[in-house]
């Protein structure tokens, strides 16, 4: 299993750390590897636990979620159990990409009562960061720990580490094509993508027909077409979701 030396973390190189680390997992051929590597360097930074959450860009309304993590499975099952998902202030307060949260941040006041449950199964601290995929996906990272904030040291270098390693992940994850980083895909013809763009901005039918010299029948057809790919009910929500993922 390909991973960076001690000597590189041991020294506090972080840009080297960095391009060993990058190497590392541009030679994992699979999820199950990937996981692994990413086991190993949770225990380099000196914590226990890792927990990724992945949430797909649409449907808005019931996204398609996966965890991938090393809890203790009791712990797995009294989150699910207790319906944690709704209060987690991880998944509150890293929905947006880029977001760093230290679990001992005042602003997660609201769900404390996770964080207090969590202590019963031994995770005491713990950081996070969100980061988006390529493909719109956006991937929450934790990393936690059984001993005190005190103890656990979450420096600045770490949170750093953090961060790239969220990236890094996601990227194999993608490469790798594992489903967790599958999202929709819509062969668009350059016709429907022009429609798409001035549909977007907001322009009617006949607009776009003057626009693009075309019949409004045409942009009608195309719109309806492109409405039927997106199982959509109308144009708007088409052109949502192809900003959801990345085709505007």
């Amino acid at each position: 299993m390909p991973h960076p030396s001690e000597a590189a973390m041991a020294t506090g190189n972080y840009f080297s750390w960095c391009k060993e680390t990058e190497a590392a997992f541009l030679e994992v051929t699979d999820t199950t590897e990937i996981m692994r590597l990413l086991a190993q360097h949770t225990l380099d930074l000196g914590l226990n636990f890792y927990a990724l959450y992945i949430r797909h860009p649409v449907p808005f309304t019931r996204p398609k979620i996966f965890v991938f993590s090393n809890y203790p499975e009791r712990w797995v099952r009294k989150w699910q159990e207790e319906n944690f998902s709704e209060v987690d202030p991880i998944i509150r307060y890293c929905q947006v990409p880029g977001t760093l949260l230290l679990w001992n941040d005042p602003v997660v006041k609201e769900g404390r009562k996770v964080f207090d449950a969590a202590k019963e199964f031994g995770i005491r601290s713990g950081f996070s960061c969100s980061r988006i995929a390529s493909n719109r996906v956006v991937g929450i990272l934790s990393m936690a720990s059984g001993k005190s904030f005190e103890k656990t040291a979450l420096c600045a270098e770490k949170q750093l580490k953090l961060q790239f390693l969220s990236d890094r992940i996601l990227d194999a994850l993608q490469r790798v094509k594992d489903r967790s980083l599958s999202v929709m895909t819509m062969p668009l013809s350059q016709r429907e993508r022009e429609i798409l763009k001035w549909t977007a901005e907001g322009k009617t039918a006949a607009e776009i027909s003057l626009i693009l010299s075309i019949s409004t029948h045409t942009v009608n057809f195309h719109q309806k077409n492109m409405q039927r790919k997106f199982n959509a009910p109308n144009k708007t929500q088409v052109a949502s979701y192809a900003a959801a993922i990345g085709l505007l």
